[in-house]
């Protein structure tokens, strides 16, 4: 699903987009990059309807369903690792598998506000990957994860989103290595 933005304008306090078009395409992971404050979020804000722009059109083939890896957890804390994912109605052997793969096997059945910052985030990254959605949106969802871990997330989330419509926000270029598209919200606001 095509999701196009065009001559969008936003402000706050000071002005975010003036004029912005651009169009994430059907089937691609595109990565959003760019410097801190240059709109990232508000972008993916304005996408997921939590934001309205003063300006412009946001156009959708039809409506949307979103998974979303939020910047913060956004987990049930009482809840173990596995019952967190499981709660997005996913299939139990897959919820397993990916738990394995991303080395929460033995902290599965862990309530949730007992595991570290970077375990916390791949629990929230499963449960968005196995979620059936239209739209992925992953807001910097690989901070806090240790880099030989980050290696294996990175490329599953590669793997699982292959032929979907994804938007990964980040500021780590490194991590727009598994994107099929990157764009630059600092390059697209100069007209470069």
């Amino acid at each position: 699903m095509d999701i196009v933005l065009s001559h969008i304008y936003k402000s706050f306090e000071n002005p975010v987009f003036a004029d912005l078009s651009c169009t994430f395409k059907s089937g691609t992971l595109t990565a959003l990059c760019g410097s801190s404050g240059s709109g990232k979020t508000t972008l993916v804000n304005i996408i997921l309807g939590f934001e309205k722009p003063d300006k412009g059109d946001l156009v959708f083939e039809k409506k949307p369903v979103f998974s979303v890896v939020f910047q913060e957890d956004r987990l049930m804390e009482e809840l173990s690792a596995r019952e967190n994912i499981l709660l997005n109605g996913c299939n139990k052997d897959e919820c397993d598998r990916l738990l394995k793969l991303f080395g929460l096997d033995e902290s599965k059945d862990r309530v949730v506000s007992k595991l570290s910052g970077g375990m916390k985030r791949r629990v929230a990254i499963i449960r968005a990957l196995t979620y059936n959605a239209d739209i992925y949106i992953f807001d910097e969802p690989f901070k806090g994860i240790d880099s030989e871990m980050k290696e294996i997330v990175m490329a599953s989330v590669r793997k699982m989103l292959c032929g979907k419509t994804g938007i990964l926000i980040t500021h780590d270029l490194n991590e727009t290595k598994i994107a099929d598209i990157v764009l630059d919200l600092d390059k697209i606001k100069k007209g470069v």
